[in-house]
């Protein structure tokens, strides 16, 4: 897994060392962030960060901050290897790593430098519904993000999409696949 564009354009990332997780494909991490045009000083905010991927990939490319919240120890030591990376290639943005689980947003929210711009969740597959409903309800977080861009990696699983469709918290939901990865994405409104 590698930085796909920016200051750090093909960066190595180390490699998480559980084998049940599965990091976005490439492939779909490319045309995905190619279709987000410009990152010049957003905010990242990476939940379920795994590697820290996505919000280091952003700040590559121009991300003001790249906030990466991740609750496994064995993934926050790779986020912390793959941030010293980064940094060495020249990345200029903030990095932050938030040791909680997502769902507790009141916990982690005061240690964001601003409202992010830009949101991504990739949670494990079995629970990323729950989690999504729970988060899509949980008002301190959709206060504090209000605005911001939402793309939610969706489970593989056959009807794995009927847990994200009539979401009132999200405007203008849209379903798309990069890559044979599909992605949800709207804008979060209280």
């Amino acid at each position: 897994m590698n930085i796909i564009a920016g200051s750090a354009r093909n960066l190595l990332l180390a490699g998480l060392p559980d084998s049940e997780v599965r990091p976005t494909a490439i492939r779909a991490r490319k045309a995905l962030f190619d279709s987000l045009g410009t990152f010049d000083g957003l905010g990242v905010l990476d939940l379920c960060s795994g590697s820290g991927a996505l919000a280091l990939e952003s700040l590559s490319r121009g991300a003001a901050w790249g906030a990466m919240v991740e609750k496994n120890p064995a993934h926050i030591e790779c986020i912390k290897e793959n941030c010293r990376r980064v940094n060495a290639a020249g990345c200029q943005g903030e990095m932050l790593i938030l040791e909680f689980d997502i769902l507790n947003f009141s916990r982690y929210s005061y240690q964001l430098p601003g409202v992010p711009d830009l949101i991504f969740a990739d949670p494990p597959y079995a629970f990323s519904a729950e989690i999504f409903q729970t988060l899509m309800q949980n008002q301190d977080f959709l206060s504090f993000c209000k605005g911001a861009k939402l793309i939610w990696e969706i489970p593989d699983s056959p009807g794995a999409m009927g847990g994200f469709i009539n979401i009132p918290a999200l405007k203008d939901p849209q379903f798309r696949r990069f890559g044979g990865t599909i992605f949800l994405s709207g804008t979060i409104q209280c």
